[in-house]
This record gives structure tokens, sequence and C-alpha cells, in this order.
């Protein structure tokens, strides 16, 4: 267990910096309730990910043997501690490199790395191109998952039955890092903006929207909330995964493109009929295309006829989880894919099919 320490260690000092935060903001006149609610779910995504990460390697290692160790668990956790603790230290290094900057030139403090100067800026340049940017950012996760399944499936004659488990692990690191660095770039806006790398800026105007300015980024709670399906049988952890990326992004931007002409429902929201049906669809595409990728690479053996019942369900749930949070303005990020999820599991146990 020791040598899973540095990922849960660092998973843990993130959590406590993340609620220090929650706690000095919590009297702020100007953060709504639901904000409060949000960041105290992404501090316990984040915590409980330190808590299960081992578990992770041990379900993925289980009894295989390594490529250049006895086990593949051990080869996981140096892969583990090399990719997302080591990662994050440079990442950390590059933060201090910043603030030495702003110490030996105090003149940057003014502007480049002033928040409140960020601020402004960024609320000048956030049209709607910036939020189909954002969007279109969220279909990543579902091809980055496809492209890592399509090149470990190349590696078989090297890792031989392994190489499904190789390739998840791989997905979490990826997955992880990107969570880990948007957090980073949250606990420095939030706390002291003189870390912020020059070129580091960019990347952290792309994953905020005009409402996080003061509290914590939607993009990275959006990777937490696979985790837990990530111990399922491999079609859950994808279909879930490719809803909550690509047909809330597609959702989104139907909604946007639509413009004027969209028939906004419920009454005095964003959301409109014109984005449940984008929803709706590409929900239905996911799923049926979730199915036919997982039995095409022996990840599963479910039928099309399953696969069209299970679009069906999911795209209603899909919907409705759009109208409700449309209302409740609690994030779609972590709902969609929890709710999901849960559905996805519940049905798949009443028709008697494994879920692990």
């Amino acid at each position: 267990m020791i040598l899973f320490l540095p990922v849960m260690m660092l998973s843990f000092v993130i959590t406590i910096f993340m609620s220090i935060h929650i706690i000095r903001s919590w009297n702020s006149e100007d953060k709504s309730t639901s904000k409060k609610i949000n960041e105290i779910i992404y501090t316990i995504m984040a915590l409980a990910f330190g808590i299960y990460y081992p578990f992770i390697i041990l379900k993925l290692g289980g009894s295989k043997k390594g490529i250049f160790f006895g086990t593949a668990i051990d080869e996981l956790t140096l892969l583990g501690n090399l990719f997302i603790f080591g990662v994050m230290m440079g990442i950390a290094a590059w933060g201090v490199s910043a603030k030495i900057r702003t110490i030996r030139n105090p003149e940057l403090l003014k502007e480049q790395n002033n928040y409140e100067f960020f601020c402004k800026k960024f609320l000048e340049e956030y049209p709607e191109r910036s939020k189909m940017q954002r969007r279109i950012t969220h279909i990543l996760p579902g091809a980055t998952v496809t492209l890592i399944i399509v090149l470990f499936s190349f590696l078989q004659g090297l890792l031989g039955d392994s190489w499904s488990s190789y390739a998840l692990f791989f997905i979490v690191i990826i997955g992880i890092d990107f969570a880990f660095t948007f957090i980073a770039q949250d606990l420095i806006r939030l706390f002291d903006f003189s870390y912020m790398p020059p070129s580091a800026v960019k990347m952290c105007k792309a994953g905020l929207t005009s409402d996080e300015l003061d509290t914590f980024s939607s993009t990275s709670v959006m990777v937490f909330s696979f985790g837990p399906f990530i111990f399922l049988t491999f079609p859950i952890f994808f279909i879930v995964l490719l809803i909550t990326s690509v047909s809330d992004a597609m959702a989104s931007i139907i909604g946007i493109k639509t413009g004027e002409r969209k028939h906004c429902f419920p009454k005095s929201t964003d959301k409109c009929i014109e984005g449940y049906l984008a929803g709706f669809g590409f929900t239905f595409i996911c799923t049926i295309f979730g199915v036919l990728f997982s039995n095409f690479f022996g990840l599963t053996n479910w039928s099309i006829e399953l696969a069209l019942f299970l679009a069906i369900i999911l795209s209603i749930v899909f919907v409705l989880i759009d109208i409700i949070t449309s209302k409740v303005k609690l994030q779609d990020n972590y709902l969609n894919p929890l709710i999901t999820g849960i559905v996805f599991i519940l049905v798949l146990i009443s028709l008697n099919i494994s879920i692990f």
C-alpha cells in the first residue's frame, strides 16, 4: 500500500486546499447555494479518487504478469507514480518558476499576473465562440479513450491478455493528469495568481465559464465522475463517458447555434427543445457505438437488441437530466454521468446481465 502513497497524498493535499477555499469563501455574498454545493461535491470526488486509486491498480493488475517486473500491479504502480505524481510535481515547479518571475519583476503583478485584470479581460473575450470552443473540448475524453483502446489493441502481441488493463490504466493516467492540472489552475486562480505561468493562461481560459471565476471549474469534475465506472465492465464505463462528453457537448452546441430561433423549455431558461433533440439523438448513437466498439475489440458480447434497448432508455434519461438541471443549478458534468451510470447499472441488473 505504501507504494500507492505518492498519488494518494497528492489527491489528499489537493483536497485540503479545495476545502480551505470553500471555508474561506463560504460567507461571500456573491456565492450562490448551488455553487457551494458544487464545490463540496467537487472536493468529495477529488478525495474519493485518492481513496479508491489503489483499488483501480489492484483491479486492473489482478494476478497478471508484468512485462518488465514480476507483476502488472508493480508496473501500473510505477507508471502511476511517474506519470501522475511526477507530472504534477513538474507542474508545481512550473508554478514556482512563475512566482519567482513576479518577485524579480513586480510589474507583472499589474496585468499579466493580476487576477482582477484577468477576470476583466476574460469577460470581455467571452462571446458565444468561447462557449463553442469549450464545448468542443468536452468531446476530447471520448476521442481520447477511443484512440487509446485502438492503439493498445495493436500491442496484444506484447501485452497478451493484459492489453486492455494497460489501456484502461493509461486512460486513468491521462484523465487524472488532465483533472489535477485544471484543479491546480483553479487553486492558483483562487489563492495566488502570481503562480500562474503566462503560457498556462490560455489553457486556464479554455476550461472556464463566466460563472466560474470565483469557484472551481467544472472541467475537472467531469473526469472524476467517470472514475467509479472503471471498476465495471468496459462498455458501461465507455458509454457513460461518451454520453457525458459527446452528447452533452453536441446538445449545447446545437442549442448555441440555433441562437434566437431556439424554443426554450422550460421558459426563462437557456435550455431548448433543439438541444434536447440533439442530446437524445447523440446519446442513442453513442450507446450503439459504445456497444459495437466494445464487441469489436472483444471487451463485451452484448447483442444489438440490448444495445437498442439501452440506447432508448439512456437517451430518455439524458433529456430528463438536462431538463432538471435547467432549473436546479447543479453541474450536469457530474450529475449526468452519475445518474446515467446508476440507471444503466440498474437496467443491466434487472436483465440479469453482469456489470463486472
